[in-house]
């Protein structure tokens, strides 16, 4: 989501004020996030291989923290309970308007082509629907995604894919670092690069700083259990889901002892033909 309240060169606003606004706020990010269905995600565009993904490691991760790694159930309810606090409100239509009169509304993005994230768009889309929220989705080509991410910052929700490490969570630091390369949801221009940094940024560049020259595990996990936490907390980014890997096998294989982080056939020298 675009957190960023600011100018471009011609004074102009990389995207609607108003909007940037909604986004800036949490109460109507964890609207969103508790409107999505996640199961349902799941169940129609994975087939049921795989879970609901609520941190920034994956669910295979040695980091993981398992204190949040369920997440919670979809609940209109409380999503309508956190839109009411930040003063949004629904007319007889049951159309979403913000405190000063605004028709929540707004473009949801992606890379034309992907069909699962195609899938994934319209289901938000009709997630949000039921919270009065007009989703405009616009699969596009995926230069022109990634121009916008990169270069225009002309944009306002996207959905896309980012890679871990289930062994070594510092190699999210292009993503979690406030000046990581990566990290997508306050950019900031060259001109405005040290400003504007939300404090629970100042925290998890901290808590990155620490947990890379930490050497012991135990030590080093309670570092990214708590930079987890933070994006549970703050939602800056709204994980949806984790496939779940599979790996065949033929029987006449023996010796074979699959493991979570090394898949099936991690003791290759070990395995012989029966």
């Amino acid at each position: 989501m675009f957190l960023t309240l600011r100018k471009n060169d011609k004074g102009s606003f990389y995207v609607d004020e108003k909007k940037q606004k909604w986004f800036r706020d949490r109460n109507f990010r964890a609207a969103i996030d508790y409107a999505i269905d996640r199961e349902s995600q799941v169940a129609n565009v994975l087939n049921g291989v795989g879970s609901p993904l609520f941190t920034s490691e994956a669910l295979g991760s040695i980091y993981l923290n398992e204190k949040i790694s369920k997440g919670h159930k979809r609940n209109l309810d409380i999503a309508n309970e956190y839109l009411k606090k930040s003063g949004f409100y629904k007319d007889a239509g049951g159309i979403l308007h913000d405190k000063t009169g605004n028709t929540v509304s707004f473009d949801l993005l992606t890379n034309a082509g992907n069909t699962e994230r195609e899938a994934v768009g319209v289901m938000i889309k009709d997630d949000l629907a039921e919270l009065g929220i007009k989703v405009n989705f616009k699969p596009i080509e995926f230069n022109s995604l990634i121009g916008k991410i990169s270069n225009t910052l002309d944009w306002e929700v996207i959905i896309m894919g980012l890679t871990g490490n289930t062994l070594e969570p510092h190699g999210g630091k292009n993503v979690w670092n406030s000046n990581g390369p990566l990290h997508i949801f306050n950019q900031r221009t060259e001109e405005n690069f040290n400003e504007g940094l939300f404090d629970f940024e100042r925290k998890i560049d901290l808590l990155m700083e620490k947990g890379a020259s930490e050497l012991e595990h135990n030590k080093r996990k309670v570092f990214y259990d708590e930079i987890q936490q933070i994006v549970y907390d703050e939602k800056p980014m709204i994980y949806l889901y984790s496939p779940l890997r599979l790996t065949a096998v033929r029987k006449r294989i023996g010796n074979v002892y699959p493991t979570l982080l090394g898949g099936a056939v991690h003791n290759v020298p070990e395995l012989y033909i029966k």
